[in-house]
């Protein structure tokens, strides 16, 4: 039966993965000269170490506190990026949208992917 330690584990593993992952992409690109593609790529790694600090800031062993705390800040952190890519489009600051753009994909795939931890915890509860 999984539980909220089940959830806590697989997503942290899942988390771990990630940056991991990342990490390895930007010593790639690095090696490769891919300068440019290398900070895209530490832009995401930041987003994804950022979520990683609050999944731990925000541990309970409730689970409906746990997600509405994690939510939470995705809500309140992601806000201002959305601001600023439209600002950035507005004034055609393709730089800046661009960044904006990838902080916000990275955020609502690591939030996506809470939620699906999240509905299979329930699904077994």
């Amino acid at each position: 039966m999984k539980d909220i330690n089940w959830l806590k584990d697989d997503y942290l593993n899942f988390l771990q993965q990630k940056k991991n992952k990342s990490k390895t992409t930007v010593k790639e690109l690095q090696e490769e000269e891919r300068i440019d593609e290398a900070n895209l790529e530490k832009i995401r790694l930041n987003v994804i170490e950022i979520f990683s600090k609050i999944f731990d800031i925000c541990n309970s062993d409730n689970p409906v506190d746990l997600k509405e705390k994690y939510i939470g800040y995705f809500n309140k952190i992601t806000k201002p990026w959305y601001l600023n890519k439209k600002k950035a489009t507005e004034f055609h600051d393709e730089k800046e949208a661009i960044i904006e753009e990838i902080k916000i994909q990275e955020a609502e795939s690591l939030k996506s992917k809470f939620e699906y931890y999240y509905q299979m915890e329930k699904i077994q509860e």
